[in-house]
Formats: structure tokens, sequence, C-alpha cells
């Protein structure tokens, strides 16, 4: 999954860069405590799956949680 994201990214000139893996995690760990993440693992704002988007260097949270 994480490949066809990268090939999507890259498809809209989007950088695939990631953060380091405690970044990941703690982004994640904001976005499971948030009232807009949906059962789905979307964010209800941006409709991301937000544990893959907090992978990402150049992405960030519609509300700016992180």
């Amino acid at each position: 999954m994480s490949l066809l994201i990268d090939i999507i990214k890259k498809t809209k000139g989007k950088t695939i860069e990631k953060v380091c893996e405690n970044t990941q995690k703690l982004r994640y760990a904001k976005c499971r405590t948030c009232e807009n993440l949906l059962r789905t693992g979307n964010c209800k704002l941006c409709g991301c799956f937000v544990k893959d988007k907090a992978k990402y260097k150049g992405e960030q949270c519609p509300i700016k949680k992180w």
C-alpha cells in the first residue's frame, strides 16, 4: 500500500520524503485522540488515511495538531 501511495503522491507532484518512525508515531498518536478521526482510520476533515498521511514530511494536520 505504501508504494502505491508513493506513486500517487509523485504523480501529483508531491514529495514522498518520509519522517522518522518516532515522528510518525507521535503524529498518529495525536490523530488517534482527535474527535475528527473516523472508525475507518480516515480524517473527517481531509479524508486522508491518517496512518499513511503521518508518514510524509510534506503533509500536515488540517487543524494544525502536527
